[in-house]
């Protein structure tokens, strides 16, 4: 009798099943892992989709705000201060007409309501306005101006909105209104202006829900209500009561979007944005149709964990749905993996000296808004590829934090011989740079470190330290780089005390103007002075320029200064004038943020009407090294001119083109920088027989174009002796005098004016 035959597998079947097992569990649990990883990239995705929508809403309406001040600037420009207050309806209808070309040109009418609530026009026609809703003390509340909602009005055959400024007398009562009309249609002209994205639709609302913008004009100055009755309860009148919010609603072509709204800042207008609803429902069938493809890729490659995670991998990085360690344009570290690998160094490594660089492109927004988007990217790319050349010669770390940003991490032995090896390479990469076909101009921040000094120390701090060293950088073009220092931030901090109480200042008269001489050299006597401002504050003492004027010029503040400046000086000539006292031209300085040579002329010309003082006697200069393009300062310069006002170019020389600039602008005198002076003698005080050369072909270079000079910085006898060897007509300096209060400035000119009458 034969026992039974055991079920014996041979070994290819059991390595086949217990393959199959294996695979099919490796199978499961990848299509499990996979799509948890896809549900949560989903949410991130989803939460992006809202992100992004988000600020695009905040970005356009932003825009429109920009439009709105704008037409407020423009409106207050011609408030004229003796004027309003003395409230002479007459007088300010006259006035309005004779300044209506300097206003924006979108504006339809502009108006003066007085506190009876009549309007004046700038035709001489005057309407009673009483009972409009749109002219009311009540509109002030709680704004400095006002936006209305959309009207209909006797005086427009469309529709128009109003822009409104009012002003109060002593006891706040009202006491005029300043206003400017605008038609929808030329809001709908800005609003087109502004791209938003393929068939994404922007409605502007006011107050009541009223549509001030969209792309079909039939549904101007209509509530918008949804055909669907499922979506009723999104009509415009409601979005605008809630003022901000999201809802799935549907457009006016009966397509499901997604609608985003939120109040326009200083503004009781609603911005309503509608993304179409497919955007985000491809974002899910994208994902759905990645869930069955992953399925897919695991039932083909049973037998291969590491391909089925490659392939899975690859695909996900491509989609970007999970975050990559490489970034797509220049190859190089993500900002997370960077901050990854260098802490991993840094905790290593406690005894060991790093140094981190921040580096960026000078005016890298500007170069992106004027070229085409894939040049800019030429543009990073290539950099990217020079700051790696020098991270793998020495062995660093580099990454890209976000657009021309990039850091580079460094061991280093000390920090001299770093800082030595850097301004080599830097040399070196600008020779590059300087062969690419846009001109760019790096700039870095720098920090070093220790972690056993500074155990506590993390990568993203040091990031922090090197980027503000960078951002104090500005728009110097002295020195390419900066390194962060105590002193730095010291010097910071001290910037921040100043800003602060600049405005407090200016509304207290802590500034002042004080006078230094310029003499003629041919009779050592006084033919003119620079108008010099000094601050004193009761907290910091005396404050010099050079403490404030810098950080005012990168604030913008620099403009109020300039102005108040203006009005000090020609206030004081004004009234040695009418003292019968002998008085000199006087020169004051136009600062570099000055770009809109009408406002500019506008302003200028307003105060200097004020008083009873001829042109001859004021002389404006200039800098070459400005903000302003050079068809801007000639502009400027002729404005003057023709005004009857003389223009110096001051600090000639420190510049990079000027014997250019003196066939562009037509200014009357050259002032020479004092660091001609300061580098052409030696210490011993004598004269270098180059410098000396140089600076005499200057000089005859000026006579040929019938040019005046002066130079500035005048300290010695010497000096003086040698500039009036050469035939230099002016100087100012503490050889003869240093900068002097106004009563010392009258007794010098007492003592060496010609006319001493």
């Amino acid at each position: 009798m034969f026992r039974k035959a055991k079920w014996i597998l041979s070994p290819n079947k059991l390595k086949f099943l217990s393959s199959l097992a294996v695979s099919g569990i490796i199978m499961l649990l990848v299509f499990v892992l996979s799509g948890g990883i896809l549900t949560q990239a989903l949410k991130n995705s989803e939460k992006r989709y809202l992100e992004n929508c988000v600020q695009v809403l905040q970005g356009y309406s932003s825009g429109i705000q920009y439009y709105l001040e704008n037409y407020h600037t423009s409106l207050s420009s011609i408030y004229y201060e003796k004027l309003f207050e003395k409230g002479d309806p007459k007088e300010i209808q006259k006035w309005i007409r004779q300044n209506l070309r300097f206003l924006n040109e979108d504006f339809f009418s502009v108006f003066y309501v007085d506190s009876e609530f009549n309007g004046y026009f700038p035709q001489g026609n005057v309407i009673d306005l009483k009972n409009k809703t749109y002219i009311s003390a009540d509109n002030f509340k709680d704004s400095d101006y006002y936006v209305s909602d959309m009207f209909y009005t006797d005086f427009s055959s469309t529709p128009v909105f109003f822009i409104e400024e009012p002003y109060f007398d002593s006891n706040h009562k009202l006491k005029g209104i300043l206003c400017a009309s605008i038609k929808i249609q030329e809001l709908s002209r800005i609003t087109s202006d502004i791209k938003i994205g393929e068939n994404s639709t922007a409605y502007i609302l006011d107050r009541l829900g009223k549509v001030l913008t969209h792309p079909d004009p039939d549904y101007v100055g209509k509530i918008f209500i949804p055909k669907s009755k499922k979506y009723r309860g999104t009509a415009s009148d409601v979005t605008a009561r809630e003022g901000n919010g999201y809802v799935e609603t549907e457009n006016h072509l009966g397509e499901p979007i997604d609608l985003f709204y939120a109040k326009i800042k200083n503004c009781g207008w609603t911005l309503s944005v509608g993304f179409p609803k497919k955007y985000f429902d491809n974002i899910q069938t994208g994902y759905d149709k990645i869930k069955f493809f992953v399925f897919l890729i695991s039932l083909i490659a049973l037998m291969g964990l590491l391909f089925i995670e490659m392939t899975v991998s690859n695909y996900f990085y491509k989609n970007q749905l999970i975050e990559p360690s490489y970034d797509p344009l220049t190859k190089l570290w993500t900002k997370q993996k960077f901050e990854s690998a260098a802490s991993k160094l840094l905790k290593r490594n406690p005894r060991q000296k790093f140094m981190l660089v921040e580096a960026d492109i000078r005016g890298f927004k500007f170069i992106n808004q004027n070229y085409r988007e894939d040049v800019a990217d030429k543009m990073i790319y290539f950099y990217s590829t020079l700051l790696n050349k020098v991270i793998l010669e020495y062995k660093g770390l580099i990454g890209r934090r976000y657009a021309d940003h990039f850091c580079l991490f460094f061991k280093i032995d000390n920090v001299g011989e770093a800082m030595n090896i850097f301004k080599g390479q830097m040399y070196i990469l600008n020779e590059q740079i300087r062969n690419y076909g846009i001109p760019f101009i790096p700039k870095f921040g720098i920090t070093f470190c220790k972690p056993s000094y500074h155990p506590d120390i993390t990568i993203k701090e040091l990031v922090g330290q090197a980027s503000f060293a960078k951002s104090t950088i500005k728009d110097s073009l002295i020195s390419p780089y900066a390194i962060y220092n105590a002193r730095l931030l010291s010097q910071i901090n001290d910037e921040q005390k100043i800003e602060q109480r600049m405005k407090t200042a200016l509304e207290n008269q802590e500034f002042f103007v004080m006078y230094q001489p310029k003499v003629l050299l041919s009779d050592d006597t006084v033919v003119g002075a620079e108008a010099l401002v000094r601050w004193q504050n009761p907290d910091f003492g005396m404050i010099y320029p050079d403490r404030f004027i810098p950080l005012f010029e990168r604030n913008g503040f620099i403009v109020k200064l300039d102005f108040y400046v203006y009005d000090k000086v020609f206030s004081f000539l004004d009234s040695q004038i009418k003292a019968g006292k002998p008085v000199v031209p006087i020169s004051v300085n136009m600062s570099r943020n000055h770009n809109q040579p009408e406002k500019f002329m506008f302003e200028f010309m307003r105060i200097f009407r004020k008083y009873a003082i001829p042109p001859y006697l004021i002389q404006v200069e200039i800098l070459e090294r400005s903000v302003m393009g050079r068809e801007t300062l000639r502009e400027i310069t002729d404005a003057l001119h023709k005004e009857g006002f003389s223009v110096a170019m001051d600090d000639f020389g420190s510049g990079e083109s000027s014997l250019n600039m003196l066939t562009e602008i037509p200014v009357d005198v050259l002032k020479f920088d004092r660091e001609f002076l300061k580098a052409s003698f030696n210490p011993q005080g004598f004269m270098e027989e180059k410098s000396a050369t140089f600076i005499r072909s200057l000089i005859d270079l000026s006579k040929n174009l019938d040019k005046e000079t002066v130079f500035e910085g005048v300290e010695t006898q010497i000096q003086r002796d040698f500039l009036r060897s050469i035939n230099c007509d002016q100087v100012q300096g503490y050889f003869y005098s240093q900068p002097l209060m106004e009563d010392d400035f009258m007794s010098f000119i007492q003592a060496r004016c010609k006319d001493k009458k």
